[in-house]
């Protein structure tokens, strides 16, 4: 790769010199062309409303106290709040100024870019440390690399309509906070090296911005060479298997910003340098659909949500460049869907949005009906309940899917969450993964696996002896076992655990997931059937007494507490059986009330965006054979603990008529 970099510095950079042109699409007329297609119109709406809003309103200012209020408490969210509204009004207007009859919006256009080259640091400052002055000179974090990149690219398309001095200060201020210290001083960050999206943001947004503003051939060439550097640090925390540990967001953020730097590379070398070829990019750019469940709803470990709007231009571009199949319908996420307002997402869907290239989920059904990451260790399969001669009310298919996590407990925005589990029916993930949490100090610091979000307690994981997971490369999930059928019907996995709990008397920890369709005749549902296997280094005794409570603070009266995880709260049915209601699908569970006792609680935490959420977390707890005089079971093995549980996915009943298989 180097090689061909340096071949085109030498022979085509020079010859193009300031007539080069970094990105096409960066063109006043075709952005207002596209921004006026039928298919954009609720996007342009948003935009709008937005923009009329930012028009008669000053922006938010960043004061002194917003800025101090992290390294006094270690709250983010009110600075972040002003911050983001700040970005996502400029980035409005600048779409409302491509009206040449807009003079209103062009000069407030001008007065924003001339306040944001003004911000004290273009960082925030949860990436700034105690946020003293020498930690904001000549420093860039995403939120930095992200504001230069915007500013770069508006400037270019303004170009002509712009006053000559604003122009001058965007280009000034690149130069001082960005351009200096990254490609002339050769400061070194420590997201050059990373291998998570920091490095394809940062690099990225960067590497964009010097294509269009630099001047400077030498410096330009050094900035093609940084970037490609930081691009292949990005790629190699992705296995050939494309999975993305930090969860779909970041698969949107990082590989996001890594596809549009090399879309403006290949314009700008004429094709020369395409960093969208090769296997494992193909792998990269099917991750979503590969995590994908049904109905917006995807798969959701590490910090991500449930709902992820991808942006579409992304996915547009994918799949014309790497040919990637979309079996997505078309949906444009609108400027306000995103809580942080990037310019970059906005463009690229105005731009490259191709309603040709998405597919129908209801009529083609999931382009992949299940899929084993084996770097990754997440394994999942799909499928699609049927009842002969009868469909849900909606007319749609009931789509299901189930998913495994594996891995380790030292990856990017990592959970202690080795052998967690999602059970999907009808667009729902009914037993669920919590995702990301509200990011503060905390979240960040030692001792955040104590936090729910992160926790193994707040995940479908056994608490043993009293301990959870702990945190660690160390603790690692070992695949045993991984087997999918060709039409996603069956899944078998085996993992061993062990390592994740610091218990001295557990000897090993195994936990086996068998899932299965129902094919044939007048069933119509799955079953997943999990069976946990504990073996102690010395003789377990029953204890005396049943264990009257699931309160995990009373956890030293059993030496195992399984837990699942649900925004529905769960019935008993009858002893044995308890139901999950979702809203197109019901989960059964089965087990064993004569060792194991049931309850639920209620578990109230915030989300990422600081909205209240209610976890249910439901535990069985081991109490041994109650009712037998000794507290014995015949061929019991006080070496080893065993549950077992089913899971039986149905339809909501109603939608077609089921029964409950026993």
């Amino acid at each position: 790769m180097e090689d061909s970099i340096h071949e085109v510095e030498n022979e085509n950079i020079n010859q193009r010199g300031n007539e080069r042109k970094a990105a096409s699409f960066l063109d006043a007329d075709r952005l207002r062309e596209k921004l006026l297609r039928p298919e954009l119109a609720t996007l342009y709406t948003d935009l709008k409303a937005y923009g009329e809003h930012a028009l008669n309103e000053p922006l938010p200012s960043l004061s002194f106290r917003l800025y101090r209020q992290f390294s006094e408490t270690g709250e983010r969210k009110a600075y972040e709040q002003a911050y983001f509204d700040r970005r996502g009004r400029l980035a409005a207007v600048a779409m409302l100024a491509l009206d040449s009859a807009r003079l209103d919006a062009l000069q407030v256009l001008e007065e924003m870019l001339w306040d944001v080259c003004g911000e004290y640091t273009w960082c925030l400052p949860a990436h700034l440390g105690t946020g003293e002055v020498d930690q904001v000179n000549g420093n860039i974090d995403l939120f930095a690399a992200e504001t230069v990149h915007m500013l770069a690219e508006m400037v270019t398309i303004h170009a002509d309509r712009l006053d000559r001095l604003v122009t001058e200060r965007i280009r000034f201020e690149a130069e001082r906070r960005i351009f200096a210290p990254l490609y002339r001083d050769q400061r070194k960050f420590h997201w050059q090296t990373a291998d998570h999206n920091w490095s394809a943001v940062c690099g990225g947004c960067c590497g964009m911005a010097a294509l269009l503003l630099l001047q400077d051939e030498s410096t330009l060439r050094e900035s093609i060479s940084h970037t490609v550097n930081c691009m292949n640090a990005f790629l190699s925390g992705y296995g050939e298997d494309g999975g993305c540990a930090e969860g779909i967001g970041y698969w949107v953020y990082g590989f996001g910003y890594f596809t549009y730097y090399a879309e403006m590379l290949r314009e700008y070398s004429e094709g020369e340098l395409d960093l969208l070829m090769g296997s494992k990019i193909a792998a990269i750019a099917a991750f979503p659909l590969r995590v994908h469940l049904s109905g917006g709803t995807f798969v959701n470990y590490s910090d991500s949500a449930e709902q992820e709007k991808i942006p579409s231009g992304l996915l547009s571009l994918l799949a014309s460049q790497v040919g990637l199949q979309v079996d997505l319908p078309l949906h444009i996420p609108l400027l306000t869907d995103d809580p942080c307002h990037r310019w970059a997402h906005l463009l690229r869907n105005v731009m490259w949005s191709d309603p040709a290239v998405y597919g129908d989920e209801g009529v083609s059904g999931q382009v992949e009906r299940g899929f084993i990451f084996q770097n990754l260790g997440w394994m999942m399969a799909k499928g699609v309940l049927h009842s002969p001669g009868n469909q849900r009310s909606s007319g749609a298919p009931l789509h299901v899917a189930v998913s495994v996590k594996g891995g380790h407990n030292d990856e990017p925005h990592n959970h202690n969450d080795l052998g967690q589990f999602i059970i999907h029916c009808g667009g729902e993930n009914i037993l669920c993964d919590p995702g990301a949490g509200l990011y503060t100090q905390a979240y960040f610091a030692p001792g955040r696996e104590r936090l729910f979000h992160i926790s193994s307690s707040g995940h479908s994981v056994p608490l043993i002896e009293g301990q959870e997971q702990s945190s660690g490369r160390q603790a690692q999930a070992h695949v045993l076992e991984a087997k999918l059928a060709e039409d996603g019907g069956e899944l078998d996995t085996t993992l061993d655990l062990t390592s994740a709990y610091p218990v001295a008397s557990l000897a090993r920890y195994t936990r086996q997931f068998h899932w299965k369709m129902a094919s044939g005749g007048s069933s119509n549902g799955a079953e997943l059937r999990l069976i946990d296997h504990f073996q102690w280094k010395s003789r377990r005794e029953f204890p005396a007494e049943p264990f009257s409570s699931a309160d995990e603070s009373d956890a030293g009266y059993s030496s195992i507490v399984e837990r699942w995880m649900s925004r529905v709260q769960p019935e008993v049915v009858k002893s044995g059986n308890l139901r999950w209601q979702g809203v197109h699908g019901t989960v059964h569970m089965a087990y064993d009330a004569n060792h194991w006792q049931v309850f639920t609680e209620a578990m109230d935490t915030v989300d990422h965006d600081n909205v209240p959420v209610t976890f249910y977390r439901t535990s069985l707890s081991w109490i041994g054979a109650v009712g037998d005089s000794d507290h014995r079971i015949e061929g019991y093995d006080p070496l080893e603990t065993v549950c077992e549980v089913r899971f039986i996915i149905e339809p909501k009943k109603g939608e077609t008529e089921v029964n409950m298989h026993e």
